[in-house]
Formats: C-alpha cells, sequence, structure tokens
C-alpha cells in the first residue's frame, strides 16, 4: 500500500490510469474525452480502453487502445447477425475475449476508471477479473437507475466491487451502496466550439421547419423514460409549438407510435432517427428554441450540457439531479411536477417570452454552465478520489483541502434539494 500522498501522486503520474469507455460514442464517451484532456494537463498520462470503432478525436496527451469490438449493424453481415436476432449474443462473445487485453492493461497503470458498462452482469464480469489482478479500481456512476428490471442492479453491487465511487449530483448520494464523492458533470462548451457556427434559419429550412414557429427538441438516446411520450401530450396541448425528435431508437419511439398518430400532432412532429454525429448535432441544436428534458429519473443529462453548450435553454421536469443543474428563470425552466399538463404549461410560458427572451436564457445557460461545470476543477477533484483510492484512505469533506476538493458542495447557485 502507498503509504502517503506525495508518493501516491508520485506513482500517478509516474504509471497513469486506465479510463474503459466501453462504447466509444454518445454521452459517456464525450464524458471520457473531455476528463481525460483535463486530467493529461494535470500531468496524469492517460490511456482510454474503448472500442474499436470509436469516434475519439485526437486527444493531446491520451492514449487510445482499441479493446472492445462491436457488431452494431453498419456492414452487410452485421446486419444479418442482427437480423437473425444474435447481435447481443454476438456482442457479448466478442466482450468476453476482449477481456484478457483489458487486464493486461489495467496491470500497466496505477488506476483503473470505469465509466459504465453495456449491462451490469458484463460489468460484474470485467470488475471482477480486474480486482483479481490486483487492480484498482474506481467507478463513476453515470446513472444510479436502472432503465427496466434486471436482476443485478449495477448502482448496489458495482461500488460494492470498486474502491471508490463517483456520482454526478447530491440526489445520487444515497442511491449507491457505498458513500460516494459527488463531482458534477462536466460543461460541454467545448463539443459546441468543435463545429462551425450554424445559422439557425438556414438549419429550421434544412429540417423543413417553418422559421416563425417555436421549436422544442428532445435529442438522445430515445427510450421510454426520456419522456418522449408527455413531451407529444404537452405539445398537443401548446399548438403553438413545433417538436423535433433525434436520436437512436430504444423503444422510444415504438412507445410513442399512437401519439405520433394524433390529428392534432399533424405536420407538427419532426423524427430523425439514429446517431446523430456532431455537425448534425450542431444543426439540431441551433433549430431549436428550447430542449425537453421530460424525464421521469435522471441523475444528470449530457443532452442537458449539450443545450447550455450550443446556448439553448432547457424545459426539464424537476427530478434526480435535474433540479440542481436548471436555474428557473436563469437557464430554463422546471415544470411544477413531471406530468404532461405541467409541461404543456411550462411550453406555454416559454412560447410567450419569446425567442429573444429565449437566446438570453441559453447565453446564460453556457456561461453559467462554464463556471460551474469546469473541467480543470473536475479533474482535480477526481485526481483526489484516485488518491484516496490508492492511499486507502475514505474520501473526507474536512481536513485535507485536496481531499475536500473530491466531494464538493453543489455548484454556486445551485438550488439545494430538499430531503
Amino acid at each position: 500500500m502507498i503509504e502517503s500522498e506525495p508518493a501516491g501522486r508520485a506513482v500517478l503520474r509516474r504509471r497513469g490510469v486506465l479510463i474503459v469507455d466501453q462504447g466509444g460514442r454518445g454521452g459517456v464517451s464525450d464524458y471520457t474525452r473531455f476528463l481525460a484532456s483535463a486530467l493529461a494537463d494535470l500531468d496524469i498520462p492517460v490511456t482510454i480502453a474503448t472500442a474499436d470503432d470509436h469516434l475519439y478525436p485526437d486527444v493531446p496527451g491520451v492514449r487510445i487502445e482499441r479493446v472492445f469490438g462491436y457488431i452494431r449493424g453498419h456492414s452487410p453481415p452485421a446486419r444479418l447477425v442482427r437480423r437473425a436476432g444474435l447481435g447481443r449474443l454476438a456482442n457479448g462473445v466478442r466482450f468476453l475475449c476482449s477481456l484478457p487485453r483489458l487486464v493486461a492493461l489495467s496491470r500497466r497503470h496505477a488506476l483503473t476508471h470505469t465509466h459504465g458498462w453495456e449491462t451490469p452482469s458484463i460489468g460484474v464480469i470485467a470488475t471482477l477479473l480486474l480486482r483479481a489482478s490486483g487492480a484498482v479500481v474506481v467507478y463513476t456512476a453515470h446513472n444510479t437507475f436502472e432503465r427496466r428490471p434486471r436482476r443485478l442492479d449495477s448502482a448496489r453491487i458495482l461500488p460494492a466491487l470498486t474502491r471508490r465511487t463517483i456520482v454526478h449530483t447530491e440526489a445520487d448520494r444515497g442511491r449507491v451502496s457505498r458513500p460516494p464523492a459527488v463531482i458534477p458533470h462536466g460543461h460541454y462548451g467545448g463539443l459546441a466550439d468543435d463545429v462551425d457556427p450554424v445559422d439557425p434559419d438556414g438549419a429550421r429550412a434544412e429540417l423543413g421547419l417553418p422559421g416563425d414557429a417555436p421549436v422544442v427538441l428532445l435529442f438522445g438516446v430515445l427510450r421510454p423514460d426520456k419522456g418522449l411520450v408527455d413531451l407529444l401530450d404537452a405539445a398537443a396541448d401548446a399548438p403553438e409549438w413545433r417538436v423535433l425528435i433525434a436520436g437512436e431508437e430504444h423503444g422510444g419511439l415504438a412507445g410513442a407510435a399512437d401519439r405520433l398518430a394524433v390529428p392534432r400532432l399533424a405536420q407538427r412532429v419532426t423524427v430523425l432517427e439514429g446517431f446523430q454525429a456532431m455537425n448534425d448535432v450542431a444543426r439540431l441544436f441551433a433549430a431549436a428554441d428550447l430542449v425537453a428534458l421530460p424525464y421521469r429519473q435522471a441523475s444528470q443529462s449530457g443532452a442537458l450540457h449539450l443545450a447550455y453548450g450550443f446556448r439553448r435553454p432547457v424545459v426539464a421536469y424537476p427530478v434526480g439531479g435535474l433540479v440542481e443543474a436548471v436555474i428557473p428563470g436563469v437557464t430554463g425552466l422546471l415544470c411544477r411536477d413531471a406530468s404532461p399538463e405541467a409541461l404543456a404549461s411550462a411550453l406555454c410560458e416559454a412560447g410567450a417570452l419569446g425567442r429573444p427572451e429565449l437566446r438570453r436564457l441559453g447565453e446564460e445557460g453556457r456561461r453559467w454552465a462554464r463556471e460551474n461545470f469546469d473541467w480543470g476543477q473536475i479533474a482535480a477533484s477526481t485526481e483526489a478520489v484516485y488518491l484516496s483510492a490508492l492511499l486507502g484512505r475514505p474520501v473526507t469533506t474536512s481536513g485535507d483541502p485536496t481531499a475536500a476538493a473530491a466531494d464538493p458542495a453543489p455548484p454556486a447557485g445551485t438550488p439545494r434539494v430538499r430531503r
């Protein structure tokens, strides 16, 4: 065991950290990219173990290792496998075959930081193997709930198997099996800055949206818990709004099929199904006046941080960590409760504000996110968790100011969650 904090820092900077991002694309990968870059700025060598078809750009000071293989249905043979209903089985076998390489990579690093897994079962297998190989494992629970019933609850079992757990909000603190460090999700201004600016009028024209009608966007993986049905019900009662829906279908569109056929929504809903590259994401947010987050349950939301990054206000249900990341009247609107009626009322309120005021809220949201969700501060807090794991000491909020950074209070200006 490393005995002192200076020795722990020396080991961390000599051997570095292995960050595991299984999917290689989407919200967790965006988070991993910026965290890794900020850790590299602290002179911590970072390796990211990720998918063989990942979408990571070159990140200075960060090495990318292609570890996990996927059958995503992008080639004719892969489409045949998926049509036969064997996609999950094939991906599971490929994942198991990748584990020896993952363990070998882990052994070369001071610490391994996992960021969630495709399913809890494979996460348990991988974590047990990493532990058996002697790895010091830190786990970030980007979500602290299961979106569908499972035999294994990742919020309970994975923290119990790892040395330290990180969550993003105070609302998540009591949802994991061991006391976590609370480190906010970082801002996504960098993603917005990576693409060329998009003219909103041009974006609406390309998407077939009228230039004068307000547009509300629901973006991300389209799961039933993302509230698509609620948004469509609300929009039916807020007839001035056009609805723009974009993302990979994971049951959300199927569950909303009857709503999409409602006559009151005819010609008012635009759907772009499938994974969206960042240039397309920029066009979507440019076309929108407001971003909807009608989630029935939430830890934190990458779509929220994309909205702030692209200077768009949000309207959200008052659930989970969203309460800590939406400032009513400053960065967007919080509904009075999690219901389509409350969302319809909020849409009417947003429509009454008008586009110039919504743009002002969007600018304020970007500024507030950059101030309160700074990646440099997040990296310093994450390093403190790493040192706590290496030293075998608890993360504390008193005494050593470095350790205190690992378990911060919510950002300044953030409403406290009443318990």
